[in-house]
């Protein structure tokens, strides 16, 4: 059996277990910064997606199966964390990360594509898989004509999130950090 190390069997390396520890808990702590931010925007579900900049650049740095991890354990301890593990928030949140996480997976690499296209992408997955989650928890389908107002706002929250990812991986390129781990 394959480890995440990549070796047949082995164990993962300390300096592994240390990044996806970090990548993790700034995760968390965006996601604990952005829950303490008002809604600028009156419209449930717009938020600005602190989290996904962790997400994107945590893609230049790893593999998809890691990043994969760092985003699961995130919505997992967020959930216990701010105290929504269980209502509907945990859940909404939980698909729509999820589903992000496998069109950023998706997108990741492709020729032509930057991190701009990839968080833009991220972003509008974000709120699609929200919204099935809401329209399956609330058993309604009508729920669907707010999609295009979702997608809309995906645009700039998913330029926001995109430009930061693209600096933070900048930043990282010029300190060296630009293998994956």
């Amino acid at each position: 059996m394959t480890g995440f190390s990549g070796k047949r069997g082995g164990a993962m390396p300390i300096r592994r277990i240390v990044t996806l520890s970090s990548l993790i808990a700034m995760e968390l702590a965006l996601s604990a910064i952005e829950s303490l931010i008002p809604p600028f925007i009156p419209l449930p579900g717009i938020k600005l997606g602190l989290a996904n900049i962790v997400t994107l650049t945590a893609f230049s740095l790893m593999p998809a199966g890691q990043v994969f991890m760092v985003v699961a354990v995130r919505l997992v301890l967020a959930g216990l964390v701010l105290g929504t593990f269980l209502v509907p928030a945990f859940w909404l949140s939980c698909c729509g990360g999820l589903l992000s996480f496998v069109v950023m997976a998706l997108f990741t690499g492709r020729r032509g594509l930057s991190v701009l296209g990839v968080s833009l992408a991220g972003a509008a997955a974000h709120n699609t898989g929200q919204l099935l989650a809401a329209a399956f928890l609330l058993g309604n389908r009508a729920i669907f004509y707010y999609l295009p107002w979702l997608l809309l706002w995906s645009l700039p929250m998913g330029l926001f999130t995109g430009f930061s990812a693209r600096a933070a991986i900048q930043a990282l390129s010029r300190g060296g950090i630009n293998d994956k781990i």
